[in-house]
């Protein structure tokens, strides 16, 4: 049997540790956010067990899923190209419109490749992990002939991370595999250890392959990735593979909600909304206990023997006591107005902390357009900060390993070159379109202070076609077209007449 080496070993026991660390939150906020994701950490092929929901609020499964639906129209809407490049080296004025053609039909083919992937599909999967516990996971690999490429929501119980050199996160993913998809699944290992071979003669048998990714820092001028993978604890593959570059070499990609320094993990609105989610499930607790027992109280009635409360009251039930008055309840009304009040002001906490408080219309008034725009960028700007590492972590190393993968299979050529000369260009975040939309307001707003303070002189102070087309370009607007620039009239040339 070979044994895993030094290097994937103690890597492994670190972000084993690590994890251990953070399962207890993990587990509860998946109890308020997806309640049937409770028990993923126990769950193995020959036990599945579905846990019953032990909460008494919807909220935050709700606000996890709005969230996430938010995200993936900030960072990867399907209706357009969520990324563009931008140009790192000076370009000559005479080439420009040339590069401009050739890093355009790059994006195009980029897009291509992913619009043909399944990340549509299960974006709102990838965005949910990141909107309640805040560390998403995927795994991006070669696909087959109908699907070049394939991607896969890696969940916590699958995931083992831990920091490494210069931020860059060591990782792990440790999942069941039916016996008879080894082969498949891990092409290039050696599966011919005796105990690996008879269980992949026996179908329906499962095997736990945990497959290490980190870099190599020999060269610090170009770490690479290496890999080393295990089945049923047994190395199949030599130790320390060498993998591919620091871009779009590792399949396994994670990304990380408001990460803090030196933990591994996120901090999603799940766990930093937790202690505000206990609460409200204790508030609702209480009021639906006081609820039940006021539309379903015990009651006493006359009888030769005296109350007897050891075993409890249990609502619905009745009581002898010595007394001649009439049967009446034995509970008291209880004020609930105080638990719904406090409900609501829980409830408007944890839709902040899940960024879900605005716009909305509090009062009988709705809010006026401007309200809602200037209330919606507010909201998008609390929300940029803690997720900007989305796109750095997670999002921009899906566009290398698809470009890398794209260069492998012949799809696309390595680098951009004109005339010999090779174009460095490298990926620009959705958040720079959105900054755009905010500087789209500003010079609306300062456009009509220049129109009323020049009035009819207006267009001899400001270029409006190209303030117009400036607009266009940065807000991404993709359907606006403008006609064609008229030609000037030079001053030599003759005016035509004016018609009588």
């Amino acid at each position: 049997m070979k044994k895993p080496s030094q290097a994937f070993q103690s890597r492994y026991n670190a972000a084993k540790a690590w994890r251990r660390v953070v399962e207890p939150d993990i587990r509860e906020v998946m109890r308020f956010c997806a309640s049937d994701r409770v028990d993923d950490f126990n769950q193995t092929p020959n036990r599945r067990v579905r846990p019953e929901p032990d909460v008494h609020i919807s909220i935050g499964e709700e606000m996890a899923t709005d969230l996430a639906g938010d995200l993936v129209n900030f960072f990867m809407p399907a209706e357009m190209q969520w990324a563009e490049y931008e140009v790192m080296v000076p370009i000559p004025a005479d080439a420009a419109e040339q590069v401009e053609a050739i890093v355009s039909a790059r994006e195009q083919d980029l897009f291509d490749i992913i619009e043909q992937s399944n990340l549509n599909d299960i974006a709102p999967q990838i965005m949910f992990e990141a909107s309640s516990h805040g560390t998403p996971a995927i795994w991006v690999d070669n696909g087959h002939l109908a699907e070049p490429l394939y991607i896969e929501t890696v969940t916590p119980d699958e995931l083992l991370i831990v920091p490494g050199h210069q931020g860059y996160l060591d990782r792990f993913r440790e999942q069941w595999v039916q016996s008879e998809f080894l082969a498949a699944t891990l092409p290039d290992a050696d599966l011919s250890d005796p105990a690996i071979a008879r269980k992949m003669e026996k179908p329906g048998l499962w095997a736990k392959v945990c497959r290490g990714f980190w870099l190599d820092w020999t060269d610090r001028g170009n770490p690479i990735w290496v890999t080393e993978t295990t089945v049923d604890g047994k190395r199949v593959t030599e130790e320390v593979v060498p993998l591919g570059p620091i871009n779009g070499g590792c399949p396994l990609l994670v990304g990380r909600f408001n990460p803090r320094p030196k933990n591994p993990w996120g901090r999603g609105p799940g766990i930093k909304s937790l202690p505000d989610l206990l609460v409200l499930d204790k508030i609702e607790e209480v009021v639906l206990g006081k609820l039940d027992e006021q539309l379903d109280p015990a009651w006493t009635y006359i009888d030769d023997g005296v109350l007897n409360f050891s075993n409890g009251i249990v609502g619905g039930n009745a009581y002898p006591r010595r007394s001649e008055q009439m049967p009446e309840p034995l509970i008291a009304p209880a004020n609930l107005d105080y638990g719904f009040y406090t409900k609501e002001q829980m409830e408007e906490r944890i839709r902040k902390g899940f960024y879900q408080d605005g716009p909305r219309q509090r009062g009988d008034t709705p809010p006026t357009a401007s309200q809602w725009l200037d209330e919606r960028r507010r909201v998008q700007a609390r929300l940029g900060k803690p997720s900007a590492p989305l796109f750095s972590e997670l999002l921009l190393p899906l566009i290398h390993r698809v470009e890398f993968i794209a260069v492998t299979q012949g799809q696309m050529e390595s680098a951009i070159t004109i005339d010999g000369t090779t174009i460095n260009v490298r990926p620009i975040s959705p958040m720079q379109r959105a900054q755009n939309q905010d500087k789209a307001q500003i010079t609306r707003a300062n456009l009509e202070l220049g129109a009323g303070v020049f009035g009819d002189q207006f267009g001899e102070v400001v270029d409006a076609r190209g303030t117009y087309e400036a607009i266009i370009k940065a807000t991404g607007d993709e359907l606006l077209k403008l006609n064609p620039k008229q030609q000037q009239a030079q001053p030599n040339e003759p005016q035509a007449a004016p018609p009588a």
